[in-house]
């Protein structure tokens, strides 16, 4: 792998050292989980407002970047389309015995869906889309504050060599968007320089095909760099099947985390449960994968520290999930909060504010910020 932050620019698309944030990679990681998994554990909209709160606060603390300037197209895009989904999801079925309004049905024929656009338009599909959203812009915020902060390069770096190939797709993959948004500002800027004064919807066909040429030309010399190091190459037909299997536990573990905890009936419904003994498969072939390929081979020219702050970060992210589970496995706090079958204002535990304002722990570390360019 190459050595040196301004090869990596190139070879994942992340910043230079110089311009990334000081807190490891390890403990941004480990803050997006822990951002991610309070928000998928409640649909309580009090803690769910905290957490999207928090999430927002700091993707705002991120010192500017050339990153950071990417992902506000992203944030705002996500929460465009989650705010969207609210209209969508009330006038597409809407149940419950608190009738706001009531509009004209439409009724789709089978073979297109069976759905019935319209009718009663209730209270409580309101609220259970509003929480949906919640949810989304959680995550979507949660997930622009990680990518504008982090150095991809090195997180690539703490991937054990079982999934090393993968992260870095998975890497590549995720600054595609962000990277053709910059591209698209760029060729609007030149465009204006040369006197063109297109906006709007209009302006789009003339955007799109330098952007597409733009993002064909970086693939191929992506691809050719990738080649040139010599990618792939090297693993056995052995590696590459505990490499696979290691992709198939990841996705079973969060099959089985879900299950788990949205229809499982519980915190630990016991070891005999179809999510349990997913989970503990994913477990496994994670472990497998893991022990018998080992880690990543390569030459390093110094070896990173946590510090204070990041492990002040990594605890803070721990503490958070701990105390949501516990909440969830004694039963307080509301975390499961229903619209359903009658709509009642959620019960409100101070550990659950707790839980979610630790999401913060970034942003008080955090020595810069900047606002959208």
């Amino acid at each position: 792998m190459i050595a040196g932050s301004e090869g990596a620019a190139a070879y994942t698309g992340s910043a230079p050292r110089d311009e990334v944030q000081d807190l490891h990679p390890g403990a941004w990681l480990a803050w997006l989980m822990a951002a991610s998994v309070t928000a998928f554990l409640t649909s309580n909209p009090l803690y769910l407002s905290l957490g999207l709160l928090s999430a927002a606060v700091v993707f705002v603390a991120v010192p500017d970047s050339p990153k950071k300037r990417m992902m506000w197209p992203v944030v705002l895009i996500g929460l465009f389309f989650s705010i969207l989904s609210i209209p969508f999801n009330v006038l597409t079925g809407s149940s419950g015995p608190t009738e706001l309004a009531s509009i004209p049905e439409l009724h789709f024929p089978r073979w297109f869906g069976g759905v019935t656009f319209g009718g009663p338009i209730t209270g409580e599909a309101l609220v259970t889309a509003t929480l949906r959203a919640l949810t989304i812009s959680t995550l979507v915020v949660a997930a622009a504050a990680f990518n504008a902060a982090v150095d991809h390069y090195r997180l690539v770096r703490l991937a054990p060599r079982s999934l090393a190939h993968a992260m870095l797709v998975v890497t590549i993959a995720i600054l595609v968007v962000p990277q053709a948004i910059q591209h698209g500002r760029r060729v609007a800027e030149a465009r204006r320089l040369r006197g063109w004064e297109g906006q709007g919807l209009r302006a789009l066909p003339v955007l799109l095909l330098p952007v597409l040429e733009g993002g064909l030309e970086r693939s191929i010399q992506r691809a050719e760099s990738l080649e040139a190091r010599g990618f792939g190459c090297g693993v056995s037909k052995g590696d590459w099947r505990l490499s696979l299997a290691g992709m198939m536990g990841i996705g079973l573990c969060v099959w089985g985390a879900f299950a788990q905890f949205y229809y499982g009936g519980g915190f630990a419904p016991g070891p005999g449960s179809a999510p349990f003994a997913l989970l503990l498969s994913g477990v496994g072939l994670v472990a497998l994968a893991v022990v018998r390929i080992g880690g990543v081979k390569a030459e390093r020219l110094h070896s990173e520290r946590a510090s204070w702050r990041d492990a002040s970060v990594i605890a803070a992210a721990a503490l958070s999930v701990l105390l949501v589970l516990a909440l969830r496995a004694a039963d307080a706090g509301d975390l499961s909060y229903m619209a359903y079958p009658e709509l009642m204002a959620p019960a409100f535990h101070p550990m659950g504010a707790v839980a979610f304002l630790l999401v913060l722990a970034p942003a008080l570390v955090l020595g810069g910020s900047g606002g959208p360019a």
